[in-house]
């Protein structure tokens, strides 16, 4: 199926969450953003974020965009043609073009790590010295991750759905927007544990998490031997 007959296949998709991933450049990474509207191969994204500010995105810039449905995951590549303004929201206008690219869903492996991570609460204003809480990634797996905050945080966050992660892997941090899941406070450690389910995993992240956890797989089965 080609990108710009996707909307006709699925036309649920439009209001979907979408991770934007730059492949190259200055602001190479992920970042949350939503399908708001779009016709055959031109899409209108809500503008994703860096810290408290609008990334900055320019015409021609690469991307590959994730989206979900249901049952599958739906890749597919663009490139960025301008950014509009609709009322009070700025929107990225892109231009998708190629082959889709279908993943069913899956269960998912999940192994014991420690990476040091950062999160925060959606809707809180963030930049490089707000609004991010730094935790330790106790497992992870290509669906999620648990973590361990210092502290009781579990009253603060029980009436919050979503959360952003700043993830560490191969020198290279990548932002993902998460739901939470499981949210609790372990009196014994005086930690709060979070489990964060993800909401897209992009390409490039899903190739080098995987090798991490396989990594982590071989180490464990040599530990147990």
């Amino acid at each position: 199926m080609e990108a710009k007959t996707l909307l006709d296949k699925d036309p649920q998709l439009i209001g979907s969450k979408v991770d934007i991933s730059i492949v190259a450049g200055l602001y190479k990474g992920q970042y949350p953003s939503r399908l708001e509207d779009g016709y055959e191969d031109v899409w209108k994204l809500s503008h994703p974020f860096l810290g408290g500010g609008l990334l900055p995105m320019y015409r021609g810039v690469e991307l590959k965009l994730s989206l979900s449905s249901d049952k599958s995951v739906y890749k597919v590549n663009g490139s960025v043609l301008g950014t509009v303004r609709e009322g009070a929201i700025v929107l990225l206008v892109v231009k998708v073009s190629g082959e889709v690219q279908n993943l069913q869903r899956r269960r998912f492996v999940r192994v014991p790590c420690m990476l040091n991570v950062e999160v925060a609460p959606l809707g809180f204003f963030l930049d490089s010295h707000h609004g991010w809480i730094d935790g330790v990634a106790k497992d992870v797996s290509l669906g999620g991750v648990r973590l361990s905050l210092k502290g009781n945080c579990s009253s603060s966050f029980r009436d919050m759905s979503r959360f952003m992660l700043k993830l560490p892997l191969d020198d290279v941090a990548s932002y993902l927007s998460c739901r939470l899941v499981v949210v609790r406070y372990i009196e014994e450690h005086d930690v709060t544990e979070l489990a964060l389910a993800f909401d897209f995993l992009p390409a490039t992240l899903e190739k080098s998490l995987g090798r991490f956890i396989r990594e982590k797989e071989l180490a464990s089965r040599r530990d147990g031997r």
